[in-house]
C-alpha cells in the first residue's frame, strides 16, 4: 500500500470517528460515543471540562462518558456539526483538527418543535483530537476543544445538568 493510500485510509477513519461521535451525542447513543475513545483519555475542553478533572491527568473514558451524559441527557435535542477536518500524520503521531458548531435545545413546549432565543445555546469552536490505533481502529486518546464563542441562553447548560439527573432515556 502506498503512503498516499495509507494517509487516505487514516483520514477517512478519523472523519468517521468525528461523525460517530457527533451522531452518538445527538442520538444519546452512549455506546456509540464510548466506542470513539481509547480506555484512557486526556480531556481538555478548557472551562467546560475543568471542573471534571485535570487535563494533564489521564481519565477513564467511561468516567468521561458520565460527564457528557450529565449534560447532554438534559437537553431535548442537540445538533453537533463537525467540519473542515485537517489530518496530521507524523510518524506514530496522528491527530485531526476540526471546526465545531453545537446547538443545544430545551423546548418551552416539547409538542411544538419551534424555538426562541431563550431555548437554545450554541457553542462554536475547534476540536483537536489525537488518536491511537487499537485492534485496527483509530480511537481518541486525547481530545481538546477550544471554544471560540457561545451564544444564546448559556443558563441552559445548568438547567440541562439538573434535568439530566432525572433522565430516563428515549
Amino acid at each position: 500500500m502506498s503512503n498516499t493510500d495509507n494517509t487516505l485510509i487514516i483520514r477517512h477513519a478519523l472523519i468517521d470517528n468525528y461523525n460517530l461521535y457527533a451522531e452518538g451525542l445527538d442520538s444519546k447513543n452512549w455506546p456509540m460515543v464510548r466506542a470513539c475513545f481509547a480506555d484512557e483519555v486526556l480531556i481538555d475542553y478548557g472551562a467546560i471540562s475543568a471542573p471534571t478533572g485535570d487535563p494533564a491527568v489521564p481519565r477513564r473514558a467511561d468516567d468521561w462518558m458520565k460527564n457528557l451524559q450529565g449534560v447532554i441527557n438534559g437537553f431535548d435535542i442537540t445538533h453537533h456539526t463537525i467540519t473542515n477536518h485537517r489530518v496530521s500524520i507524523s510518524g506514530e503521531q496522528v491527530s485531526c483538527r476540526a471546526y465545531l458548531r453545537a446547538d443545544h435545545v430545551i423546548f418551552a413546549n416539547p409538542d411544538m418543535p419551534a424555538i426562541g432565543p431563550e431555548e437554545m445555546v450554541t457553542v462554536v469552536g475547534e476540536y483537536t483530537n489525537h488518536y491511537t490505533q487499537l485492534d485496527g481502529v483509530w480511537k481518541i486518546c486525547k481530545s481538546e476543544l477550544l471554544v471560540n464563542w457561545s451564544e444564546g441562553n448559556i443558563s441552559l447548560l445548568a438547567t440541562a445538568t439538573e434535568r439530566a439527573l432525572t433522565y430516563k432515556g428515549a
